[in-house]
């Protein structure tokens, strides 16, 4: 556990769905004049440097965002990728890539509440001085940074301890790395706990995509989508992946050989009280990602509405 170091991953395919996605969400919360809450799971740093030495031995980032980016300045894209082109596109000026918790500061405003959660040592400083730094850019509509409060403990710990929060509106993202074959069965009852405890709450969770984990990741969202829905049968559950190699594929990371398992193929969104219209606006994301920079003939992405 704990081996997971975000740097070498960020910018790819991945993070193009869970933020384009995110971004989504957060627009949707944004169109009232009311405060909300959003926890992060697992944070990681908050904010990545595109030439750190680790994405550049990866190669993801310039596969993944950087192409979208190019791809974006010549090819029009939809409307609902517009906010994460704006922000992708700020930050690259400034050889950044911003993580889930530099996008929500650039959603949230004084009145609402930000939580986030880093349990790896070598992560937490890092995360602290990028949480409190001012964002390049301030969506909400009052222009007043938010305070970031940041715990130095495990997400899921602390998610469950805060549930349901004071400002009932709002928005979990959970994003483990998914090191430990039992951790899917443990997202997946963390997730259903959640709901019970706050069910006005969006819960946004993400998934890999790897060919001899099938079984873990199928039974995660079985049960959550039973649970949710033996709660409230018109609970809107969305269910979106992204795919960019072959299931058997090894060709995902650059940092091992190809004699081990399969790697990552693509990725999944899992969205608890999925807010009215993501499901269009990602499907016109996905057909755009996928068009512009996944081109090998696998199938590109599927949406499900349960």
């Amino acid at each position: 556990m704990l081996s997971y170091r975000h740097a070498f991953h960020a910018g790819n395919h991945a993070d193009i769905l869970k933020h384009s996605v995110l971004i989504n969400i957060l627009e949707s919360l944004n169109q009232k004049e009311k405060p909300y809450t959003v926890f992060d799971t697992h944070a990681g740093s908050g904010l990545y440097q595109l030439n750190d030495e680790r994405i550049l031995k990866t190669q993801e980032a310039q596969n993944g965002i950087i192409s979208l980016l190019n791809q974006m300045n010549n090819i029009d894209f939809p409307d609902s990728l517009l906010n994460y082109f704006k922000i992708a596109e700020l930050y690259k000026k400034h050889n950044l890539y911003p993580g889930s918790v530099e996008i929500e500061k650039i959603f949230l405003d004084n009145s609402s509440e930000h939580i986030v959660s880093e349990l790896n040592n070598s992560e937490i400083e890092v995360l602290k001085k990028n949480a409190n730094s001012k964002p390049l850019a301030l969506l909400c509509k009052t222009k007043t940074q938010v305070k970031t409060q940041v715990h130095h403990r495990d997400g899921i710990e602390t998610i469950l301890a805060l549930t349901p929060p004071k400002i009932k509106r709002g928005l979990c993202l959970i994003d483990p790395s998914y090191e430990e074959k039992n951790e899917y069965k443990h997202i997946g009852e963390t997730a259903i706990k959640i709901h019970k405890k706050w069910n006005v709450g969006i819960i946004a969770i993400w998934y890999p995509l790897i060919f001899h984990r099938l079984i873990e990741i199928e039974q995660m969202k079985k049960n959550i989508i039973a649970n949710v829905k033996t709660q409230n049968q018109n609970t809107q559950i969305l269910d979106a992946t992204l795919l960019v190699n072959k299931e058997n594929s090894h060709t995902e990371t650059s940092l091992k050989d190809n004699s081990g398992p399969p790697r990552l193929y693509g990725s999944g969104m899992l969205v608890i009280n999925s807010p009215w219209k993501l499901d269009e606006k990602t499907k016109d994301n996905l057909s755009y990602i996928a068009n512009c920079i996944y081109k090998n003939g696998c199938p590109s992405y599927n949406l499900t509405m349960y």
